[in-house]
């Protein structure tokens, strides 16, 4: 039976369904459809209060450390923390929608609608402690999706659509079948209760009961399906049609929040579902996924003239830094140092999502002034858009990973995981691959500052204001959290020590 405590529990959740059908019931009968978006921010805005609130026991429950709900979702300092983020995120892409989704978008109340429910289904895959549970939610992030990429305008929508459904669904298949496979061996899909998996791998590569192979092969899958969500390796082929078909809104929302969320049920199964001492048997599957994305997508990223096109490669390189900390995670010892790597992982993420989310606000600002997203376009646009042109390159200069920004931070912390725990060969490719994106970084800094535009004719160019705040805030915290990462590492360490 659902308590009081449980519904306080699930609020921030509960806020975000009552919003998706006040947007709706608000679109019918209000004629501006700005309206949409404004309600959009609002309900978001006190979905993340009380999603801070609960993390920062401003609002109590039973018990503070954790709790569970009906058992399949656990509320803890790991979820609410992801689950604030999920917010604080998506609540600056729907602020900076209001106004610059004018032109772009049809049928804005049923975007924004879909919107608020496939975050919901995110903020719920952070809590998720069963199989099921997880992929429903899975689902849930997935298919509003598609019906948002199909409100776009362009003619190629449906294209794109029909693209991210199918591989979609494909994903959704396997992460399927790999339940079905741990379910006919270890008799459960709560994670707490397949301890099978452990006597599974203990043998490494040679079984002497065959069905264990089928667990082995059953936790492969899920982690492979939910590669999709992070745009690794091996699902990651549907990236760059999508990001650059798809509303620069929503491309934003799957460069950034999807990406939290995956990586959210990642860990969840390799730390909660498998025993923890038993991750060094997946740091070579890992390790694979993440050098193939890492070097993929960096060297795609170097020949496109799209800007949403070359962040889409971007993304993917990104996805696999993250998937290092992940490899280099040796959690069994006694030792919290061991811990390092899910712990940069998550610091990672998080600067990856601040200064991703600064860099992309700015691009479509730019973009929406120049009307192109042909980065040849941005010649001279340092001069015209100075504001928006100087944190965009501070943004690109985080992901690039030069010193005294997040981004140097959190990759400094990545590769020294990989190297303490004798995975060198990943940190080298790791920062070979950081070096190669150097040139398509700074290109588009020389591109703006130093070439001359094209077009010499004068023309006036102004900014959103929603737009200016909010990524004026990212920069902020891309240079302070960059100069004192410790304030952040903090919360980290408290966050993860919850997985241990």
């Amino acid at each position: 039976m659902i308590t009081l405590n449980d519904i306080l529990l699930l609020s921030p959740e509960i806020t975000l369904i009552i919003g998706a059908f006040v947007v709706i019931i608000t679109d019918l009968f209000s004629p501006n459809k700005s309206f949409s978006a404004i309600f959009t921010s609002i309900f978001l805005a006190i979905s993340a209060i009380l999603s801070i609130a609960l993390t920062t026991n401003l609002i109590s429950s039973n018990d503070p450390t954790g709790s569970s709900i009906i058992n399949v979702l656990s509320i803890d300092k790991y979820s609410l923390f992801l689950k604030s983020l999920i917010l604080i995120s998506g609540l600056s892409i729907s602020v900076c929608g209001i106004n610059l989704l004018s032109k772009e978008l049809k049928s804005k109340g049923e975007f924004w609608a879909l919107f608020l429910i496939s975050i919901t289904g995110m903020t719920l895959l952070t809590s998720t402690t069963e199989m099921i549970t997880a992929w429903v939610a899975l689902e849930l992030t997935s298919l509003p999706v598609i019906g948002m990429l199909a409100l776009n305008q362009k003619k190629y929508s449906l294209e794109v659509s029909l693209k991210y459904l199918v591989l979609s669904a494909t994903s959704s298949a396997i992460i399927l079948m790999g339940i079905a496979y741990i379910y006919g061996v270890s008799g459960s899909t709560f994670f707490s209760e397949i301890s099978i998996i452990e006597t599974a791998l203990s043998g490494k590569f040679f079984f002497k009961d065959p069905s264990n192979i089928l667990v082995l092969f059953g936790v492969l899958l899920l982690v492979s399906g939910a590669s999709f969500k992070i745009a690794s390796f091996p699902f990651f082929s549907w990236v760059p049609d999508v990001y650059q078909g798809a509303p620069t809104i929503v491309t934003i929302y799957l460069s950034v929040v999807s990406k939290i969320a995956g990586l959210s049920i990642i860990i969840r199964i390799l730390f909660d579902a498998i025993n923890s001492s038993m991750i060094s048997e997946w740091a070579v599957y890992l390790s694979i996924m993440a050098a193939v994305s890492m070097t993929f997508g960096n060297i795609m990223a170097l020949r496109q003239n799209n800007i949403k096109r070359l962040f889409a490669y971007s993304t993917i390189a990104h996805a696999g830094y993250i998937l290092i900390g992940l490899a280099s995670s040796e959690p069994d010892s006694l030792d919290s140092s061991n811990f390092a790597g899910i712990q940069s992982s998550v610091f990672y993420m998080v600067a990856y999502a601040i200064t991703n989310l600064t860099a992309f606000l700015s691009i479509l600002s730019i973009s929406r002034e120049i009307n192109s997203f042909n980065i040849e376009k941005y010649k001279g646009v340092g001069i015209k858009l100075r504001f928006q042109s100087i944190i965009l390159s501070i943004a690109l200069i985080s992901l690039l990973g030069i010193p005294a920004t997040i981004g140097f931070m959190g990759k400094a912390f990545i590769f020294s995981s990989a190297i303490s725990n004798n995975l060198m060969w990943l940190a080298l490719i790791g920062i070979l691959n950081s070096v190669i994106s150097a040139y398509y970084y700074i290109r588009i800094i020389k591109l703006m500052f130093i070439d001359t535009p094209e077009d010499q004719e004068s023309k006036t160019y102004s900014s959103d204001m929603n737009t200016k705040i909010i990524t004026s805030f990212g920069t902020i915290l891309i240079l302070v959290l960059g100069l004192a990462p410790a304030m952040l590492l903090g919360i980290v360490e408290d966050v993860v020590n919850i997985l241990q």
